[in-house]
């Protein structure tokens, strides 16, 4: 079972604001970043991954819809 985290609990973790991590996750540079129901969910272990490489490019970039492979 995946375990994700709120907006809110990433910004605790990374302390930036919440703006910051919208903008994190809206621009795909955060690992495990998902929009569910229309609020962003960021999957765990993808987000430790991220967080351990230094940030940056996200680990597995989820897929986004609409767009082009």
């Amino acid at each position: 079972m995946l375990n994700f985290l709120t907006v809110k609990e990433v910004c605790r973790i990374l302390r930036v604001s919440e703006r910051t991590a919208y903008d994190l996750c809206r621009n795909g540079q955060i690992g495990g970043a998902v929009k569910v129901g229309g609020q962003w969910r960021i999957e765990k272990v993808a987000f430790e991954k991220w967080v351990k490489r230094g940030g940056g490019t996200p680990v597995e970039a989820a897929p986004k819809r609409g767009g082009r492979a």
